[in-house]
């Protein structure tokens, strides 16, 4: 699972979601006196980008539909862990969540090359194969398997690095480490091809598992990094960019096709406001957040041999798109 994606187990808020919860759904999706309820769930807590941006689309839908829209917002995993929250929302349990790429992962797996390291270049490339025509199939496969769709551009969650307590520069220097990774497949498979150890370790363990020993080096964001106090059990960050963490809000889409046209466009009209603005402030802090751990006593190491990290990468993301993506790489880099 990615990073939010595991925490106490919700399964029984899941199993409690049927016919009757559906139906009470489309029941505030039909609008008339009372206006339009939802709900947008997040399993990331409050102060985070992803809830940020759904209280960003809560603060405009609301005063653009003079009230007629009315958002609650449900941060911290009051629904589930990322997974869970994504099975509520396909089955209507909830109207929406403000999530990672999990749940192309979930519901669209052989699209989503996107969210694993060394594919893409950067933003600008994340958002050019997002919005590229052949990645539709892949938006659609979302709809149909998951029963829910993405309402505004892919929001910025920053560069992920290596932290450890080594100096990271070119590939042999991560080899034998324990890296911890959340439990995905093709990340565990392309870090072992660069020469790591994968160790699972919850998110939430983290911290404990660096402190430990269990794990000798972590990768994520900077705010990941900042929000665990990774500073404290690891005294180097090593900028190696290896992917562009993402997310976004998804709406089901039961819920959005019960709406009128006129909500339905509001909704994607303040859907891409609301992302675009949480993109550009996730941008505008990441530098400052490597700064502040550069000033908490991390070595911030700026040298790093991205190409050499992306080369050795190679044959297991040729792999992954030969034997489990749709597409091929070069294709890819040409959307």
């Amino acid at each position: 699972m990615l990073d939010g994606a595991s925490g106490v187990s919700r399964r029984s808020v899941i199993n409690g979601i049927g016919a009757g919860a559906i139906a009470a759904t489309a029941g505030c999706a039909g609008g008339g006196s009372s206006g339009v309820e939802m709900t947008i769930a997040s399993t990331f807590e409050p102060g985070h980008i992803l809830v940020q941006a759904a209280e960003n689309f809560k603060e405009q839908i609301e005063e653009e539909s003079d009230g007629d829209i009315s958002v609650e917002i449900s941060p911290g995993g009051s629904y589930g862990s990322e997974d869970e929250i994504g099975e509520v929302v396909s089955q209507g349990g909830v109207e929406a969540h403000s999530a990672g790429s999990f749940p192309y992962y979930q519901f669209a797996s052989e699209y989503w090359f996107f969210g694993c390291p060394f594919v893409l270049s950067g933003y600008d490339q994340l958002l050019s194969v997002l919005d590229s025509e052949q990645m539709q199939e892949g938006h659609d496969t979302l709809i149909e398997n998951g029963n829910q769709r993405p309402i505004g551009q892919q929001i910025y969650r920053g560069a992920r690095h290596f932290t450890s307590n080594t100096p990271i520069r070119e590939p042999g220097d991560v080899n034998g480490l324990n890296l911890r990774l959340p439990e995905l497949d093709p990340w565990v498979q392309t870090w072992e091809q660069v020469g790591a150890s994968p160790t699972p370790v919850a998110l939430d363990e983290l911290y404990s598992a660096l402190e430990q020993g269990t794990a000798d080096a972590s990768e994520g964001g900077a705010e990941q990094i900042s929000s665990f106090n990774l500073h404290e059990v690891q005294s180097h960050l090593s900028l190696t960019s290896h992917l562009i963490a993402n997310g976004n809000i998804y709406i089901n889409e039961s819920f959005y096709q019960g709406l009128d046209e006129t909500n339905q466009d509001l909704i994607m009209e303040v859907g891409q406001e609301a992302t675009q603005s949480a993109a550009e402030k996730s941008q505008e802090r990441e530098q400052e957040l490597i700064d502040e751990l550069g000033n908490q006593g991390m070595e911030v190491i700026e040298d790093v041999d991205t190409e050499a990290f992306q080369e050795e990468a190679a044959p297991a993301v040729e792999q992954l798109f030969d034997e489990t993506w749709a597409f091929d790489w070069e294709t890819v880099r040409n959307m």
